[in-house]
């Protein structure tokens, strides 16, 4: 079959359902990097994504990644993969060799390889480098058991798309929960508090899609899902009477603590429950939030007989009506904005409790159109000390939450050190070493100003007492329609680096190649362990930049060191007109930390 037509379902209702067959991290979202897969470079693990956050990366020959599956002898099965830029996609029974290849592909692709088993329990399902560089992600075996077809969506057009979120309109248990209801795991926040928790095995949480519709995987983000793993299984139904198990015996990933997707046997249905088993330290079933995906039945028709090229499937949706803390979780930041309100002299600081009670500012901190959340900061306006010539809007990191007991500043429990420094600091702290992710796109940068300030803005950084391990840089110059990425690193005595990713920062550089458009999306990576600092820029369809800092000799594995996170935008112009500005929006933005809780 090839990879067009497998996009096409046909619907015939008497058909047996087909069967997913588990293979372990089929979207390489395990901190773990390539647990279940065996790989052969020049391989890696990516930040481009078809669904969740990971996907692997084949960048040239001799790539290629593998695992081993149980499967029934003499069976017919479909290997689903989908893959960005060219790739080959397998399986090998016995010595029976079946693939399927794509070439140059802009968009995720579906990729569908169909094999009998033969006379084998057991088969390798592969992906390999074919023409040039590929990402693979979201990999699915189906057993198709006699007569079966992959599951349908709307009976009409017989076709089932990829992934889409659908909507959940409501959330029901049978009243004992202790006072963290269902309707928590609906509302969008991400914090602690906004979770639904009933104690007892079996527990149930029902959700209603209010149309039937077939939902093929789910994501949840689950409470303390650093340090327990909850235990739970999925049944659907059509009429709340009759119920299909679609996943038994699931389980959260401590080293995946926000969204984590799980793949379930596609199903037509209305309701979903979730069945709460506990979790590995009680018998407490604890949600924060939770997602279906699949095909909504009565979605607009396509011809079968010409189907449409699939496309990406949306980012965890982005409502613009909201407040960016509605669509974000910024309960462990604050945000600082150009203007004096309270009259200190200095810029003011929006603190963590206002800044999630639905605060915006329509000159420098918003919901944009597409639900991202914006950040405008001019040349003109207050900064946050006398320590600095710049303006910012931009958020600062604080994982005390709220909790003003804990003081901003110091190694204490708002801050966090590296795995170098003394245990007594890290005992101290509110967590050791750090992750830093963001999606993200600069829409302006200034235009005039001297030739050493124009178009410059600091998109990330890694604060320190007095100094700064990371800033990261995107720099537009006048007349140039790309820009260029590179970061900054600030040991505590000694000259400043410089590590130039994608084009150059000098002053008079030549328009990058490679470079980044105003308005074009692309990703950072910031990952601090020990006296090892890691930057990786990623994009779609292209390779990741990834540059590494020892800073065994910087001194910030002292005692007395403390770091947080900022993001946002902090304008590095102040020679321009006044109402010169830059502006970033992102769309995604996440922090952790070892021993850091949320």
């Amino acid at each position: 079959m090839s990879s067009v037509a497998a996009i096409v379902c046909l619907f015939q209702s008497p058909l047996s359902v087909a069967k997913q067959v588990k293979i372990y991290n089929p979207g390489f979202e395990s901190d773990a990097a390539w647990s279940g897969w065996t790989d052969s470079e020049p391989s890696s693990i990516s930040g481009v994504a078809h669904f969740g956050k990971r996907s692997a990366k084949i960048a040239g020959q001799g790539g290629r990644f593998y695992q081993y599956i149980d499967v029934e002898r003499d069976t017919d099965y479909q290997l689903i993969a989908h893959v960005k830029g060219s790739g080959k996609v397998g399986v090998i029974a016995g010595d029976t060799r079946y693939t399927e290849q794509v070439s140059k592909q802009s968009n995720w692709k579906r990729v569908v390889a169909e094999f009998n088993s033969g006379d084998n329990g057991n088969i390798e399902i592969f992906a390999e480098y074919y023409k040039s560089e590929g990402r693979f992600d979201s990999f699915k075996l189906i057993k198709m058991d006699a007569g079966s077809v992959p599951v349908p969506s709307d009976p009409n057009t017989g076709v089932c798309g990829d992934l889409s979120m659908l909507q959940i309109y409501s959330a029901t248990d049978d009243g004992t929960n202790d006072g963290h209801g269902p309707e928590n795991t609906l509302d969008g926040g991400l914090g602690n508090e906004s979770r639904w928790s009933s104690k007892g095995l079996h527990k149930e949480l029902v959700f209603d899609l209010k149309d039937p519709s077939v939902v093929k995987a789910a994501a949840f983000k689950w409470y303390k899902a650093r340090q327990r793993i909850s235990y739970f299984d999925i049944e659907t139904s059509i009429d709340k009477a009759n119920w299909q198990r679609v996943l038994s015996n699931g389980e959260s990933a401590s080293d995946h603590p926000d969204f984590f997707q799980v793949d379930i046997e596609d199903s037509e249905a209305r309701y979903v429950k979730i069945i709460g088993r506990g979790n590995s330290d009680s018998a407490w079933n604890s949600l924060i939030e939770a997602r279906l995906y699949g095909c909504v039945d009565g979605q607009d028709p396509t011809d079968p007989t010409d189907p449409t090229e699939p496309t990406d499937p949306p980012s965890p949706e982005l409502n613009p009506s909201l407040p960016p803390s509605s669509n974000f979780d910024l309960s462990d930041w604050y945000l600082s904005v150009p203007t004096d309100i309270d009259g200190s002299g200095t810029a003011d600081s929006i603190k963590e409790k206002q800044l999630n009670a639905g605060y915006e500012s329509s000159d420098y901190f918003y919901t944009g159109a597409d639900g991202g959340m914006v950040f405008v900061c001019p040349i003109t306006g207050y900064k946050t000390s006398k320590n600095t010539s710049y303006t910012r809007s931009e958020l600062r990191e604080m994982l005390r939450r709220g909790n003003t007991s804990i003081s901003t500043g110091g190694v204490s429990k708002n801050n966090w050190v590296f795995s170098s420094a003394p245990r007594s600091a890290q005992n101290q702290a509110g967590g050791v070493n750090g992750v830093l992710e963001a999606t993200l796109a600069v829409n302006h940068v200034t235009k005039t100003g001297s030739r050493a300030q124009v178009g410059r803005v600091i998109v990330g950084q890694i604060h320190a007492n007095d100094d700064e391990p990371l800033r990261i840089y995107y720099r537009k110059l006048p007349n140039h329609k790309k820009g260029s990425v590179y970061f900054a690193h600030e040991p505590r005595t000694g000259k400043e680096q410089w590590y130039e990713m994608i084009g150059s920062k000098d002053d008079n550089a030549d328009e990058p190649a490679d470079g980044i458009a105003l308005n074009e999306r692309f990703g950072y990576r910031v990952d601090v362990v020990a006296n090892t600092l890691t930057v990786t820029i990623t994009r779609p369809g292209k390779e990741d930049v990834v540059k590494r800092v020892d800073m065994s000799d910087s001194g910030y594995d002292d005692g007395k060191q403390y770091m947080y996170f900022k993001a946002g935008v902090y304008n590095q112009n102040k020679t321009g007109h006044d109402n010169d500005y830059v502006q970033a929006t992102f769309y995604s933005l996440s922090n952790h930390h070892e021993g850091y809780e949320y």
